[in-house]
């Protein structure tokens, strides 16, 4: 339950400050007990009965979300449903004030609203007129101005300026008034005098003592806390508030927050977002919002610290790791997970596979399975592995993450080794990589009966940057895609022909490895590592992130995966998926001006085409080969599946079927649904020690840009053009100069 204070009054709208809340001091404030799930009826009527109102009485309750907004320009947030209930408890339970503003939409229910310093955001004279302000805005406060018929009577936008600024001032922090910790105490003069324009020297500061005066020493502001004994707790025992200093006088026009104070200003804008601003944007923000300039290299400490307040500090996060790990497996039945970590304790490799996608990859999908590394970007650096399938809708289908140091034998092996125990060897299995020596060596070891195909992309990327084999690629490409044998050998005929070092590599590289027509298995349409790539991109953002929230965030996005295909294919009411649906339609536009000529049953005779195509529905073959490999129907097939009366999905293979699409993704990837602090873990697993990797220094001297900017290398293409130092003319130099002086 969450104790927020409900006050009466009414919004007006400042020229200096913004939105502001007047509060109504007959009616007074409330303090009322909301939790997650309580309904805007409830409220409506909890707070009606403290006040006292009538239960038919039309209310409004607003508030306004400082963190989130820029306070100038922007109005109150009206809470008017349950959700927007729901949205308000999340919001105040990380805030200092917990404040509800009750506005009565009745005018005449209004009309004694009086200014209010207490109030959390201040208050302003009514609009109305003057003759409200007199001797003193409250005990205790200092005097604005006194007005009269005599004096000269000073305009509003002045009045509010001088009780916004001086009130405020006194009000935002009192005598006796308790901080939670030292920390806060400092944050808070610190946004003070950000948002009040001055400076303050700290004369003393210890764990029982801090105190502070203005920056001018003439000045009277000046305020001292102390801490209470046995707590952490500090409390106000002298606050001068009042500013005597001239504005004229200063050195500066704002105290600069710490890097701390800004993170927690801006800690909200990096939950549940993937990246969140920007040093730069942090700059922009503090700029508009709190009208203070600092530097890129405090926009960096205070992002730094928001992000791992918010996604946990990077040590922290190995040692959660055992725990992590188990509460997942007890969220989602079947799931593997493993980790190996040196003598010392410190992290070394860690798995998972959800069971999940291991029963869906089973059940419904092709038998070929990518696999990649890619870098992450976090305080401890390290290689995240993936393996990944597609779908019958040729979507990604992910089957295992790792963590490891870097791409070598042993975390390869590691790697591939946790994978075997979720995905069992087999000989219709087929994995597609690039040419990594390490999986190049380990995969036959680890998977026996598998095939092993390679990724024409990185393969041609080797022809143009080595072998300057640009003339080819072109040529080598086709003949990678090729689905008849014959046509592939014509294409290799040429291509070594041309340039002879390109097709002995191409043949050392192992053309069962990267020609479709001679691959041992089926590796259907997959013929680049694009899968994992593409997941790697998915993950660029968690790819900074701890350790555990990196692995909180494939997880997120696996039920969020999981969710979306599981609804859309659940709407598809077509045989074959989408994906499919749509080749099938390319497919059959092609094979209108074909003829056809029936052998016997079975078997046709395709014309029309480049060259005749025999095409056999029982054995679900053609001349082509498409038909064979992709185990869906050819353009050429399509026109004679129609001549017997019958549908192409009748002869498609079951992985691309809108059936098998939903069995893929009906069951859901679970979060843990228990909160850290109450985890329950077996002993064993509570004992296991993970702490962080060792964390060394790269060889070399630092990179500041990875790559060579369009400037530069324009600028190394222009020759320089040397003068002799001795007469200043071009073509020769000092030395050979023959020049008279």
């Amino acid at each position: 339950m969450v104790q927020i204070y409900v006050v009466c009054g009414s919004w007006k709208r400042c020229q200096i400050n913004g939105w502001i809340f007047v509060a109504d001091e007959r009616k007074g404030g409330r303090v009322v007990g909301v939790e997650s799930n309580t309904k805007f009826d409830d409220l409506k009527a909890m707070v009606l009965e403290d006040f006292s109102f009538e239960s038919g009485i039309d209310v409004e309750f607003s508030y306004l979300p400082r963190g989130l907004i820029n306070d100038a320009i922007s109005p109150r947030v009206v809470i008017s449903n349950d959700r927007q209930v729901q949205n308000f408890v999340g919001y105040i339970r990380k805030q200092e004030s917990k404040q509800l503003c009750l506005t009565l939409k009745d005018p005449k229910e209004n009309s004694g609203v009086h200014i209010d310093g207490n109030g959390d955001h201040g208050g302003v004279p009514p609009t109305d007129g003057l003759s409200h302000v007199k001797d003193e805005i409250k005990k205790g406060k200092m005097i604005i101005k006194e007005i009269n018929d005599e004096e000269e009577v000073l305009s509003q936008k002045e009045i509010e300026y001088d009780y916004q600024f001086r009130g405020a001032l006194m009000e935002a922090v009192k005598i006796k008034q308790e901080f939670r910790s030292k920390s806060l105490l400092k944050s808070t003069f610190e946004i003070l005098a950000m948002k009040h324009n001055f400076d303050y020297i700290v004369l003393k500061s210890d764990t029982s003592f801090w105190t502070a005066r203005c920056v001018v020493k003439e000045c009277n502001w000046r305020v001292r806390a102390v801490s209470l004994k046995g707590t952490t707790m500090f409390v106000i025992t002298k606050y001068v508030g009042e500013h005597t200093c001239a504005p004229s006088g200063k050195a500066k026009i704002v105290r600069t927050a710490s890097a701390k104070t800004i993170g927690n200003l801006i800690m909200q804008k990096y939950e549940g977002v993937k990246e969140g601003p920007k040093p730069n944007d942090i700059i922009q923000l503090m700029r508009i919002e709190h009208r203070c300039k600092i530097s890129y290299d405090l926009a960096w400490e205070a992002r730094e610290f928001a992000v791992n307040y918010v996604r946990g500090i990077p040590e922290e996060s190995y040692a959660k790791i055992p725990r992590y790990l188990h509460m997942l497996k007890e969220a989602n039945p079947g799931t593997h997970t493993a980790f190996k970590t040196d003598p010392d304790g410190s992290f070394r490799y860690m798995f998972i596979s959800f069971g999940q996608s291991i029963r869906g990859f089973y059940k419904a999908m092709r038998r070929v399975i990518v696999i990649d590394g890619t870098f992450l970007k976090n305080k401890y650096k390290g290689t995240l592995l993936v393996a990944t399938a597609l779908d019958g809708n040729s979507n990604l289908y992910p089957l295992a993450f790792g963590v490891v140091d870097s791409e070598n034998d042993l975390s390869w092996e590691w790697f591939l080794r946790q994978l075997h125990v979720v995905i069992e060897d087999d000989y219709d299995l087929a994995f597609i990589s690039d040419r990594n020596l390490s999986i190049g060596r380990l995969l036959p070891i680890v998977y026996q009966r598998a095939t092993h195909g390679i990724c024409i992309h990185h393969l041609l990327n080797n022809v143009i940057s080595y072998l300057h084999g640009k003339g080819v690629a072109a040529l080598v490409a086709k003949a990678s895609k090729a689905y008849r044998i014959a046509d592939f050998q014509t294409m290799m005929t040429d291509i070594v022909k041309n340039r002879p070092d390109v097709g002995k590599y191409l043949v050392k590289a192992d053309v069962r490895k990267w020609a479709r027509c001679l691959f041992v298995g089926y590796r259907y349409d997959v013929r680049t590592t694009n899968p994992a790539e593409s997941l790697n991109s998915a993950l660029r953002s968690p790819r900074e992130f701890p350790v555990i929230p990196l692995l909180d965030s494939i997880r997120e996005m696996l039920t969020r995966w999981f969710f979306k295909r599981r609804t859309l294919s659940s709407k598809h009411t077509h045989p074959l998926t989408v994906a499919v649906e749509k080749k099938i339609t390319r497919r059959t536009e092609k094979g209108k001006a074909f003829t056809v000529q029936q052998v016997d049953a079975t078997r046709f005779v395709v014309g029309g085409d480049i060259y005749e195509c025999v095409v056999d529905l029982a054995k679900r073959t053609c001349t082509c080969a498409k038909f064979d490999l992709q185990k869906i129907p050819c353009r050429h097939a399509i026109p004679e599946i129609f001549a017997i009366g019958k549908q192409p999905h009748e002869f498609t293979d079951e992985l691309w079927k809108t059936e098998l699409w939903r069995v893929g993704y009906e069951e859901a990837v679970n979060p843990i649904g228990v909160p850290e602090d109450a985890w329950s873990v077996p002993q064993v697993v509570d004992e296991e020690i993970v702490s962080c990797p060792e964390s060394r220094r790269a060889a070399g001297r630092r990179r500041k840009r990875r790559f060579e900017s369009v400037e530069d290398k324009i600028r190394s293409q222009q020759r320089k053009t040397h003068k002799c130092s001795r007469c200043d003319n071009s073509g020769h130099n000092r030395a050979t100069c023959d020049m008279p002086i």
